[in-house]
């Protein structure tokens, strides 16, 4: 019987990529099993800025999205960036907000789908003019193991006093709907 060498190349390209398969299966678990403890990282403190709270254990998950916010802000009657500076309608309420992805595919983080909800029960979207004036994102490409912090900028009603954040990730791979939101009290 002879081999042709179109067909032996045919074959040895098959087994090259099926022993290269395990390599793609995400196995970043080397040494699972082993029962030693993993390090953590340690990230540099950031100093809070001026007339912002600093909330601890405010967390929530939505899809594969972990968020928590660092930082919040209300009762701002200006904004000022580089390039422009605009005074509220009502006031200005700030969310810092810490952004995990611990999935495996990328979540799009969309500014205008957040929502602010004060104590009257109204939602809040996002201020288009303030998120621009202060150079935040407007859609946010979040990788697999990926951590980002960024401001969510509302403007609401004087004397409006908030109550919760609803901060929504993407659907998961395969997923019919979109997610349900991580909503996180405030103050």
């Amino acid at each position: 019987m002879r081999i042709r060498p179109r067909a032996l190349l045919a074959g040895a390209s098959i087994a090259l990529a099926a022993a290269a398969l395990p390599g793609c299966s995400g196995s970043e678990q080397a040494g699972a099993g082993k029962s030693e403890a993993r390090p953590d990282y340690h990230i540099p403190a950031e100093k809070a800025r001026e007339g912002e709270s600093v909330p601890e254990g405010k967390s929530g998950r939505s899809a594969d999205m972990l968020f928590t916010v660092i930082g919040f802000r209300e009762g701002m009657t200006e904004v000022m960036g580089t390039h422009a500076a605009m005074d509220s309608q009502g006031t200005f309420t700030r969310v810092r907000v810490l952004a995990v992805n611990g999935g495996r595919d990328i979540q799009v983080f969309d500014t205008w789908r957040q929502r602010l909800v004060t104590t009257d029960g109204r939602t809040h979207s996002p201020d288009v003019n303030a998120t621009m004036i202060k150079r935040q994102p407007e859609r946010l490409s979040v990788g697999a193991s990926m951590r980002v912090e960024f401001d969510l900028w509302f403007d609401v009603p004087r004397g409006a006093k908030t109550r919760a954040v609803r901060l929504y990730g993407s659907p998961m791979v395969g997923a019919v709907s979109d997610p349900a939101p991580a909503e996180i009290k405030l103050p």
